[in-house]
């Protein structure tokens, strides 16, 4: 309750908890701790032995309920818990303006995982709940939005955290309807586990206007939502990471070993002038690409170079601005490997048969021993800490597997990719099959939900194309899926996702069919239909036109310019750049920055005149490249012809640099007469 409204809670007190999936009747005894919190007592008569006790919490705009101890006794386990009706939330048709907007986790492009329903006096009432994983509620008053830690042991249909956390039934009443919304199971004691989760908790947060606009809708829930909401490890880099890419070996042929990898990011890097990267290493293990899993640890790629040549590569990247990733796989195992045995995996139950035949993973008994855990623990004692990202591959599990996994894997520190979106959905930064056109189809990308969009568009890389926000994607050029178009590469980062991740650097305010309102100045318009008709603005000025751009970036240190078609353009400087008189022009190349003159700064504007697909940046001070050590660790100078001319390979004749029609770094010899390269091992 604020000034100017309520939003209430339960209209019948429950009586009854579902232990272990069987209501059992309560007995409450309650006190008044203080003004701000009530503590109550549960009790069974059929459970002897079984207590829960539990509070009700106030604390500003947020409301807690939470399971503050579990008593149970040998005979009386209990496992799961809901409170089916616990209504934390509601609203009702006699409220002026009562919605309720919640999202399911879906990926199918052809459906919208988000409802919006008036709550009207005709609104038809429910004959069993229907189930979400986010949900909101409005008045024209006020906004509340609903958090709960809920998991379900065992998971299946709507009974999953992406689909039922929240459950919401219409009741009838004496002037119309009312609905309620209340936390879905909560697993206490997982089956087959033998240690205990994290206590139950339900939150809900209540919020007036949360944006200016002043209304008040699903939008002002959605603000409120993002701070009860559990922070996402790493989620404050998926801005930064502007280019993921996948350096992929398979089939013991190590054609991207991780030093070749290494001079790989550091090209990017030149490129790039700087920008952040993921290099999600697909083959790190064994004999490269799906072999050996789950040898998480302890059997690295030797062909590519062994642990030595990973961690140089780990340690020697984090210096020009790249994050690591592997490829995972914790639901097959393959003969081969060294974990391997006939109690890891479920007997006559054959995988993936690509090279070797694999067998799916007995995944409650490797969680619950915990030997998953220590696997993965083993990979981080033995490698760099910037080799912090896992890329779960196949993971069709849902409940407490993922869950408990995801917990566990966040106490060692790793961010979590996933191949499908919808999994792992309050962990994962990335998904593949949302990032790769290629992939999947419309029915399997990525989210459908504007409001899961709306609360952790800059946390997440597991989205669709979109008219205003865009999207990320990859296009390789490192031999995954047989691509290897250098410029292709290159032109997606200008193209698609520098103007992306510009606009997940500020939390979205107010989003309308046309036009997006994020905070620090940011707006996004479009009145037609695609990427390429949208116009951005920071604090008023235009920094991007359809295809062509002028973005400050870094705190303000550079700004980078690409317009697709090339020529000249004019750009408003915003308020940190206005008040320079010149400014200096770099254009980007493999080898880093070419200086290409200087532009005056009149009455706060600059002219451009620019190549057409090539990528600028402006600084106001002076300044050049890194200098690259091209070979690093391999005993070899620039073993890839990378530094733009031959001298570390002492040429003789007609010897020069070039690049292939896909963009690849090449010595081209003999072009009019007899060439030499050499250089001393």
């Amino acid at each position: 309750h604020t000034a100017g409204g309520d939003i209430s809670g339960a209209a019948t007190t429950p009586t009854a908890v579902r232990i272990n999936g069987t209501a059992h009747t309560a007995t409450v005894t309650g006190t008044q701790a203080d003004a701000d919190t009530a503590t109550y007592r549960l009790t069974f008569a059929d459970l002897p032995g079984v207590e829960l006790d539990a509070k009700l919490e106030v604390a500003g705009d947020v409301v807690t309920f939470a399971v503050t101890k579990v008593t149970d006794t040998a005979e009386h386990r209990v496992g799961t818990l809901d409170i089916p009706g616990h209504d934390l939330l509601s609203v009702s048709s006699d409220q002026a303006g009562a919605t309720v907007s919640t999202a399911v986790v879906s990926a199918d492009r052809a459906t919208n995982g988000d409802t919006h329903t008036e709550v009207t006096a005709d609104l038809a009432t429910t004959e069993k709940p229907v189930g979400s994983a986010y949900a909101i509620v409005d008045t024209d008053q006020l906004a509340a939005a609903i958090e709960t830690n809920s998991v379900y042991d065992q998971s299946s249909g709507d009974a999953t955290r992406e689909r039922g956390r929240i459950w919401r039934s219409v009741s009838a009443t004496d002037s119309g309807r009312r609905v309620g919304l209340w936390s879905g199971q909560w697993t206490y004691r997982a089956t087959g586990s033998p240690y205990t989760e994290e206590l139950p908790w339900a939150k809900v947060t209540i919020t007036p206007d949360a944006n200016g606009d002043q209304t008040v809708d699903w939008q002002d829930g959605a603000i409120a939502l993002r701070d009860i909401q559990r922070p996402m490890n790493g989620a404050e880099e998926t801005p930064e990471r502007v280019v993921t890419h996948i350096p992929f070996n398979f089939a013991s042929q190590a054609t991207h070993p991780f030093l070749r990898t290494l001079d790989d990011v550091k090209r990017v890097s030149l490129a790039t002038d700087g920008l952040g990267q993921l290099a999600v290493l697909k083959g790190y293990g064994s004999e490269g690409h799906d072999s050996a899993h789950p040898d998480y640890g302890g059997n690295y790629n030797t062909r590519a170079g062994g642990l030595d040549d990973l961690n140089t590569l780990v340690r020697a990247g984090e210096k020009w601005g790249a994050d690591f990733g592997v490829h995972v796989n914790a639901t097959e195992a393959y003969p081969e490997a060294k974990t391997f045995d006939e109690t890891l995996v479920n007997e006559g139950s054959p995988g993936w048969d690509w090279i070797d035949q694999s067998y799916y993973i007995d995944q409650r008994t490797d969680l619950a021993t915990k030997n998953i855990v220590d696997r993965f623990a083993q990979l981080r004692r033995e490698t760099h800490p910037n080799l912090d990202f896992l890329y779960i591959d196949v993971y069709y599990s849902f409940g407490w597997l993922q869950e408990r996994l995801a917990q566990e894997l966040r106490g060692q520190g790793w961010n979590i990719g996933t191949e499908w979106s919808y999994h792992f959905e309050e962990d994962a930064l990335w998904s593949h099959w949302a990032n790769d056109e290629s992939y999947g189809g419309a029915t399997n990308k990525g989210l459908n939900s504007q409001m899961i969009r709306f609360v952790r568009n800059g946390q997440k890389d597991t989205w669709n194309p979109d008219k205003l926000l865009g999207h990320t994607e990859i296009v390789e050029f490192e031999g995954w899926t047989g691509e290897n178009d250098v410029d292709a590469f290159y032109d997606n980062i200008w193209q698609t996702n520098l103007p992306t991740k510009y606009l997940q650097q500020n939390p979205i305010l107010r989003w309308s069919r046309d036009e997006i309102v994020q905070d620090g100045g940011v707006r996004v318009v479009n009145t037609g239909q695609t990427e390429a008709t949208r116009k951005i603005y920071q604090d008023g000025d235009l920094v991007l036109d359809g295809d062509a751009y002028l973005l400050p970036w870094k705190d303000d240190t550079k700004l980078y310019h690409h317009n697709t078609d090339g020529g000249r353009t004019t750009w408003s400087l915003t308020d940190a750049w206005s008040t320079s008189s010149r400014l200096n022009v770099y254009e980007l190349t493999e080898q880093g920055r070419v200086a290409a003159g200087s532009v005056p700064v009149r009455a706060g504007k600059v002219t451009l005149d620019a190549k057409a697909g090539t990528a600028y940046v402006l600084t106001k001070a002076p300044g050049g490249s890194p200098t690259p050590q091209w070979g690093q660790g391999s005993h070899v100078a620039d073993p890839g012809f990378n530094a733009g001319d031959l001298d570390a390979w002492h040429p003789s004749g007609p010897a020069t640099t070039g690049r292939t029609s896909t963009g690849q770094q090449v010595a081209v010899l003999g072009a009019g007469g007899r060439a030499a390269i050499s250089q001393r091992l």
